[in-house]
């Protein structure tokens, strides 16, 4: 096996968990792939089981440093270029070790090692226009997400000239592409093989508590039993009218103030709020929606400012803690400056401003997130609004839907998706499906 080969590993190449190691699907996957047995490997499997690391990351390093593999050009792919860096670039990068490689191209996101063989990673969204290039194997994560006709129209034309090969893998997403290319591997179409595992086969039982506590129960049998079968059409499932509740502000705590970005006729949304801690564990309570149409960034700081924190009984707060997405770093409202400047300069002189942003990189993680605080799989609730001071973000709650792509939201009606994307991103920046950013969050005191 290419990891007892210890002269060409780096410290990245951590000891996988034996349970996947032994795992009779995920041998069978490598023993077909090291015979070429098929062409196409479609990977339905649990979050947290390796799928992701050994059939992606660690696979496509291993065939690059294979001398046998001499100048062939391999990629890794995902829905948009900023998913695929994210997922692959920094993990691609440590896994090989520089005695190996040529040259590293961080714009082009390449790396060629010196036996001519390279990696590149890729947005599929991207590259789907991009005809005539040489590919000999590709794998493809989060393939759910990625548009249907990508394959058929841009990947499959592509290794048909080289005989390549294609992996994709990802987790279900109802009845899509994703679930039609896992018939094609399970019903024995020529050249194809499906596999399947769940992360209970894997993880420990403390790790799936934890992930059953995190997550609403649709969104668990999805992401970690890897179910076809839990494709919902109301965006937030998990809620209900026990998540209506009101209570008193506590002075002394910070507040959390979740920010959507927007200008025009679409409204400038901020929803505001505190987190709690008792013996049963954090629970956020969201006190005002702030919703207005025409409006820019300053008149916002100035509505929170006058309108609600110089009202409080209790005086002005201590500390406030802002979230929202890295769109707001562009102008996307009627701003001369960027939009978290704006905040900062506004409130700097008035109370301590902490900002936690990061880019939301799916709509439908982020959603996951919310309705994971709304009602787990446990049945906890650990998020509530304010009926009569939220009811336009109940009304989000209630009444959104799906884009026909089940990916977006459904935006022709100007006034609704706002708040709730505003607790979106608090909830994907505090409590994501997929852990906590890695990156320290912006403060400024």
């Amino acid at each position: 096996m290419f990891e007892k080969n210890t002269d060409k590993l780096t410290a990245r190449w951590f000891k996988i968990n034996q349970k996947a190691l032994t795992h009779p699907v995920q041998k069978q996957l490598l023993d077909d792939f090291l015979k070429r047995k098929y062409r196409n490997y479609i990977i339905s499997a649990g979050r947290r089981s390796f799928k992701t690391e050994r059939f992606a990351k660690r696979l496509i390093v291993r065939e690059s440093y294979d001398d046998k593999n001499y100048g062939k050009k391999y990629f890794l792919g995902a829905p948009t270029r900023q998913q695929a860096k994210e997922i692959f670039w920094d993990d691609l990068k440590k896994l090989s070790n520089p005695l190996y490689v040529k040259k590293i191209m961080e714009t082009a996101l390449k790396i060629t090692y010196i036996n001519g063989t390279s990696i590149k990673v890729i947005g599929l969204k991207e590259f789907k226009r991009v005809q005539g290039q040489l590919m000999h194997g590709i794998v493809i994560s989060e393939y759910q997400d990625c548009d249907p006709g990508v394959y058929s129209e841009s990947i499959e034309p592509m290794i048909n000239d080289t005989r390549g090969w294609c992996i994709k893998e990802g987790r279900p997403f109802g009845k899509n592409h994703f679930f039609e290319d896992f018939l094609n591997g399970r019903n024995g179409k020529k050249g194809w093989q499906s596999y399947h595992w769940t992360s209970e086969e894997i993880l420990s039982n403390e790790q799936i508590e934890e992930a059953k506590a995190n997550l609403a129960k649709p969104d668990y049998e999805r992401e970690y039993r890897a179910s076809f079968e839990t494709a919902s059409q109301k965006p937030y499932y998990s809620y209900t009218e026990k998540n209506n509740k009101r209570t008193e502000i506590i002075q002394h705590l910070p507040f959390i103030a979740a920010c959507d970005f927007n200008a025009q006729e679409k409204p400038m949304s901020w929803v505001i709020g505190q987190r709690l801690k008792d013996e049963s564990g954090e629970k956020t309570y969201w006190h005002k929606a702030l919703s207005f149409q025409y409006t820019n960034t300053l008149t916002m700081c100035r509505l929170l400012d006058e309108d609600y924190f110089k009202m409080l009984n209790g005086g002005y707060p201590k500390k406030v803690i802002f979230y929202g997405d890295y769109s707001g770093s562009r102008h996307t409202s009627n701003s001369s400056f960027n939009d978290w400047e704006i905040i900062e300069n506004y409130f700097s002189n008035k109370t301590i401003i902490e900002k936690r942003i990061k880019p939301c990189l799916s709509i439908r993680d982020s959603i996951g997130a919310t309705n994971a605080q709304l009602l787990n799989s446990k049945g906890e609730i650990r998020q509530y609004a304010d009926p009569k001071n939220c009811a336009e973000l109940i009304k989000d709650w209630e009444f959104c839907s799906w884009k026909s792509n089940g990916r977006e939201l459904d935006d022709n009606d100007p006034l609704r998706t706002h708040l709730c994307r505003a607790v979106d991103y608090y909830n994907d920046y505090e409590y994501s499906i997929r852990g906590k950013p890695l990156t320290a969050s912006f403060r400024t005191l």
